[in-house]
């Protein structure tokens, strides 16, 4: 069954006033348009030529979370197979950056060069930072005994 030409248009302008906001998955688009009230005729046609007009790409979508949660925002990969979970795409294969990597430059990132001194206070405050971004305890602490060598007689960074 064809989908009606206002209905098609209807949705098609609809998706693209959002993709000019965000990129979108085609899962997370097909779900917008559904509780828009299009029937999946019109759904299914509107992402098919959104796809081919290169207005709609999972790809493309895929590198740029990638460069996000690697290079921008670098986090863990429990965040970064969230994100690919929520947005319906099939988390990546392979990271161009290792985990510990990752958390090593998320701390250089929002921290600098670390401090001469710190209290168990601010190394907490390190830490929770990288659980935050999604990272393993075990990588946390690896990293940031990577970021401050000091901090490896820390007896709750060395795990005793």
């Amino acid at each position: 069954m064809r989908a009606e030409p206002g209905d098609l248009a209807q949705a098609v302008a609809l998706a693209l006033r959002w993709l000019r906001v965000r990129d979108y998955s085609s899962a997370e688009m097909a779900q917008r348009l559904r509780t828009r009230g299009f029937s999946e005729t019109v759904v299914d046609e509107a992402l098919n030529w959104l796809i081919e007009e290169r207005w709609l790409s999972d790809e493309r979508l895929t590198q740029r979370l990638i460069a996000r949660f690697c290079e921008e925002e670098p986090s863990g990969d429990a965040r970064i197979r969230q994100e690919f979970e929520r947005r319906g795409l099939p988390p990546p294969a392979e990271l161009p950056l290792e985990e510990t990597e990752r958390a090593l430059e998320a701390l250089k990132q929002r921290f600098g060069t670390p401090p001469e001194r710190s209290d168990a206070r601010t190394r907490a405050r390190w830490f929770r930072f990288l659980l935050q971004r999604g990272f393993e305890a075990e990588t946390a602490r690896h990293a940031l005994q990577q970021w401050n060598p000091e901090l490896s007689d820390d007896p709750f960074l060395s795990g005793g």
